[in-house]
């Protein structure tokens, strides 16, 4: 073989290693994903049945962010052959894709949705997650996803206020975006549609009761409970209980926003909840719970 021959035949394995590299590549390290609605054909999630009259109220809808998180474009984990865990990002706007789906959503199930509409539902997503575990062959994904609803109307008054969880699991592809998408899709619309079925709400969005005095919660499976009230003591004792527990972050700040503090947090509780191991999201949490209180 002359060296011309030999000179091609490297630049060519040269190439065929470039266009690899991004396979290659994408089997382990940070998984970017976009986020789009793509809810499963074979995973039924029932349509909320809505009392009579709903469809002639238009209602705004509005979705926030709602997490106490260190980086809000982290919605996850993922994990590669030797198990190692990576973060899942996404690189759109999430509380965009979600007014998207609701809005979607809203529609379908015969709510109208208007920008100029008297009555305002807002959603705010407390939780948003996606845990990839690597198996042998392929991976299992599990959603869990939590929002928190409210109804206002046109005087700013609040007419009813509540939560609703969603969650969906499948089996797929490694590292997958498409089955991803799948699932937190699923997550979202159930939460949605469980929220929309809470006949308390209906019957505020009716105009069948009273505006909520200070904001309490009206009564039902889907509304809030108010939250106890305990001392930072006890708060820092609770959650290292909870972190030798190998309770996640996530179920941690779901735990601290439950409570309302008798003081604001002091150097001391913080020092003695970072020598615990106690993640700064959450520690971070527990600061702006306590300044709300």
């Amino acid at each position: 073989m002359n060296r011309l021959t030999t000179r091609s035949w490297g630049l060519a394995a040269l190439v065929l290693l470039l266009s690899l590299a991004p396979a290659f590549a994408s089997d382990t390290g940070i998984l970017t994903i976009t986020l789009r609605y793509a809810p499963q054909e074979a995973v039924g999630s029932d349509s909320p049945t809505l009392l009579p009259g709903i469809g002639d109220r238009p209602v705004k809808v509005v979705v926030e962010e709602g997490r106490t998180v260190q980086d809000p474009a982290v919605i996850g984990e993922t994990t590669d052959d030797d198990d190692k865990l990576w973060p899942v990002r996404v690189s759109n706007s999430l509380t965009a894709w979600a007014t998207e789906v609701l809005t979607k959503n809203a529609g379908d199930w015969g709510v109208r949705v208007a920008e100029d509409a008297p009555l305002t539902l807002t959603a705010k997503i407390t939780r948003f997650r996606i845990t990839e575990s690597n198996k042998a062959v392929g991976s299992t994904y599990n959603a869990d996803v939590q929002v928190a609803l409210s109804l206002k109307d046109g005087r700013g008054r609040l007419l009813w206020e509540g939560t609703a969880p969603g969650d969906a699991t499948r089996y797929g592809k490694s590292r997958s975006q498409e089955n991803i998408n799948e699932v937190l899709s699923d997550a979202l619309k159930e939460a949605y549609a469980t929220g929309l079925a809470e006949t308390s709400l209906q019957n505020a969005w009716l105009g069948r009761s009273a505006p909520l005095a200070g904001g309490s919660s009206s009564s039902g499976s889907g509304s809030a409970k108010p939250a106890e009230t305990i001392t930072p003591e006890k708060l820092v004792a609770e959650l290292i209980k909870l972190k030798k527990s190998n309770v996640g972050p996530d179920l941690m700040i779901d735990f601290v926003n439950s409570k309302t503090l008798t003081r604001t947090l002091e150097a001391d509780d913080v020092g003695k909840l970072s020598e615990a191991g106690i993640p700064e999201a959450v520690i971070k949490a527990a600061l702006e719970r306590s300044k709300a209180n």
